[in-house]
């Protein structure tokens, strides 16, 4: 995982026969805001029809060392291109399927391969996304059942036929993968797992994505995805990716013009970086290989401000200190990097929350100039120049005298209402984590024994009791497990009942509280004992005053 924890920033590309359609079939427009890449699906599309416009794809304008030198000059440190997309058609050359850019088309080239020995040359990262159970031209496959019956299909025919075939070749004919991006879920985890296994027989080091298993269990993979362009509130405790496109769609639309800033994709990728992740920004090049100009001048845009800024994404952690209203933070080490989006018009950044001297403060842009530093009332202040150097992202560097020590999320309540405790403001310890799922959302999973603990620390304005309600999902196997709850000096037991398969949430009594006074508490969940499975997906405690 080292190099995805330090690269952060990588292209994506959607390319394919989809892309010569741009957005349109039989004079019909997609809808707005729909993918350009599932036209074939969202017009049921008869295979034989799509497969004679496949025919026609010839990308003449093709330059896999133009395509790699734009995500290096944007400060992209890895690719990952469409090796098959849902459509079923391959985009390099396929000896287990004809339906292929090198024997179904003129163009009889490779495309895969150019881009991988042009990432070689560039020191890119090259990887590959594959639709392992999405296929609209297998008859097995999964998704077209307008063609086909789905009462006929046999989708392990289509596994091992087609889909763990092509995926060997991709693991033996491109060189060295970084990742392979699986999307879509799989039906049964030991499919997924078949596939995994496949992955690590043949590249033991390069990483799965986590779409590669069922949206309804713990995905699996090396590291999570959130949704297209979804975004935590708050930071995981675990390694994720957010696959972002440049306009609406991801393969080409000749339709969509609703393109990002390159204000826009630096904050999304300051925002994503502060909180752990990594930005997978997508284009759409055009059917014959071109890349859409607007994209090229929104990317050039970011690689300017990469080339000046980088040292303040690349090799970064999560910051544990919050939004502030003038933007971001990124920590690397000893040295915080502030991202600055609006300038203060009293020349003053203030930070709170961190429990750290300050050695120096300088700006990026001109790390030979010191900025003024003082403390006041428990926040830093630093004093800028009166302009901003940078009118999309000024960064400053703060030296610390060590690493960061942030103060946990104290959660506040109204003088009339009570708390809702979750994954965002939890702080996890052993093996407890926040984590994602598409299904499931944002919880807290992994914990299997009492040092797995969540806790939460609790601002209590309003003595008195409060109920405590919980809502989490657990399988039926679970059902023998207790958790203990611990407020202050008491402490409760309660018994974890089964929800159901995947994220069927409920929500559960968990007894009474009484704070005799106003002040801070901390609160904590963890297992009962040592257990061979979850504890639960939590995805919420809430706390509602009932009286004295």
């Amino acid at each position: 995982m080292a190099w995805f924890r330090h690269d952060k920033f990588g292209m994506f590309i959607h390319w394919g026969p989809y892309s010569a359609l741009a957005g349109e079939w039989n004079n019909q427009q997609i809808p707005p805001h729909t993918e350009a890449e599932w036209i074939m699906q969202r017009f049921n599309i008869p295979v034989a029809d799509y497969r004679e416009r496949a025919h026609q794809f010839n990308p003449v304008r093709f330059n896999a060392d133009a395509w790699v030198a734009l995500a290096k000059a944007t400060g992209m440190k890895y690719l990952v291109v469409t090796a098959k997309h849902h459509d079923g058609f391959a985009m390099y050359h396929s000896e287990v399927s004809k339906y292929n850019i090198v024997d179904w088309t003129s163009f009889h080239r490779d495309p895969l391969k150019e881009l991988s020995d042009a990432c070689q040359r560039a020191g890119i990262r090259f990887s590959v996304y594959y639709s392992h159970r999405e296929d609209w031209d297998d008859p097995n496959g999964f998704g077209n059942n307008w063609d086909y019956n789905p009462a006929k299909k046999n989708f392990s025919q289509y596994i091992e036929t087609k889909a763990k075939p092509q995926l060997k070749e991709l693991l033996t004919n491109y060189g060295p993968l970084g990742l392979v991006w699986f999307d879509r879920g799989m039906d049964t985890p030991q499919h997924a797992a078949e596939f995994a296994d496949l992955v690590h027989s043949l590249q033991p080091q390069c990483l799965i994505n986590g779409r590669i298993g069922s949206y309804k269990q713990e995905l699996m993979g090396d590291y999570q995805d959130m949704g297209d362009n979804g975004m935590p509130s708050g930071g995981l405790d675990e390694d994720w990716e957010t696959p972002q496109t440049l306009n609406t769609t991801w393969g080409y639309s000749k339709f969509d013009q609703d393109w990002k800033t390159p204000g826009v994709v630096i904050h999304r990728l300051v925002e994503i970086v502060s909180k752990g992740g990594n930005y997978l920004l997508n284009i759409g090049p055009m059917a014959d290989g071109t890349v859409p100009q607007p994209s090229v001048a929104v990317l050039n845009e970011v690689g300017k401000w990469m080339s000046r800024n980088s040292e303040s994404i690349y090799g970064t952690t999560a910051s544990a200190l919050p939004e502030f209203p003038w933007g971001r933070t990124t920590v690397k080490g000893s040295k915080l990097y502030l991202h600055i989006f609006s300038w203060p018009a009293d020349r003053t950044i203030r930070i709170s929350g961190l429990n750290n001297g300050v050695n120096s403060a300088r700006l990026l842009l001109d790390p030979t100039h010191k900025l003024p530093v003082a403390s006041q009332d428990g926040n830093i202040l630093i004093t800028v120049p009166a302009a901003m150097p940078d009118s999309r992202d000024t960064v400053i560097a703060v030296e610390l005298d060590s690493p960061p020590v942030v103060a946990p999320p104290v959660v506040t309540q109204d003088s009339d209402t009570g708390f809702e405790l979750n994954y965002l403001t939890a702080v996890t310890t052993g093996n407890a984590k926040k984590r994602f799922n598409r299904d499931g959302g944002f919880h807290i999973a992994k914990w299997t024994a009492p040092e797995d603990i969540a806790s939460w620390i609790l601002s209590v304005s309003v003595a008195g009791k409060y109920a405590i309600k919980i809502r989490y999902a657990a399988a039926k196997d679970w059902k023998d497990g207790q958790y203990i709850l611990t407020v202050g000096h008491h402490e409760m037991k309660g018994p974890v009942k089964a929800t159901g398969d995947g994220y069927q949430y409920a929500t559960f009594d968990a007894g009474t509280i009484l704070f005799p006074k106003a002040g801070q508490y901390r609160l904590e969940l963890k297992p009962a004992e040592k257990y061979s499975h979850y504890l639960m997906y939590l995805e919420s405690l809430t706390l509602e005053p009932v009286g004295q």
